[in-house]
């Protein structure tokens, strides 16, 4: 729960990371903190072209670099939200190279 807490108060002081790996056995706690993220890192105008929620089962983990790797438009960054990831492939080879070598807008 203190995890919880400190995510969402680095949040509301403008501390955001570049990436959140979201796992636990609660996922009232991870469903909290992505609807937060979702409804706070940017504003309204913000994330019609900056903001993206895939479904692990619907993509692919190169999409999700892709995704990830793109410049936000008319903001200082983009959100990229990866539910229900579990479903995604076991070759999480690429996505490990990409956050050692993150964007830094994402």
């Amino acid at each position: 729960m203190s995890d919880v807490t400190k995510i969402v108060s680095d949040i509301k002081n403008g501390n955001t990371k570049p990436i959140y790996f979201l796992m636990g056995e609660e996922p009232y706690y991870i469903d909290k903190i992505s609807e937060f993220i979702e409804n706070n890192v940017l504003t309204e105008e913000e994330k019609g072209f900056n903001q993206m929620v895939l479904y692990g089962r619907d993509v692919t983990i190169d999409e999700i670099i892709d995704n990830a790797k793109r410049f936000p438009m008319m903001a200082e960054r983009q959100v990229v939200i990866i539910k229900e990831a579990q479903d995604l492939s076991r070759s999480i080879d690429k996505l490990i190279l990409y956050v050692e070598n993150l964007q830094p807008s994402t």
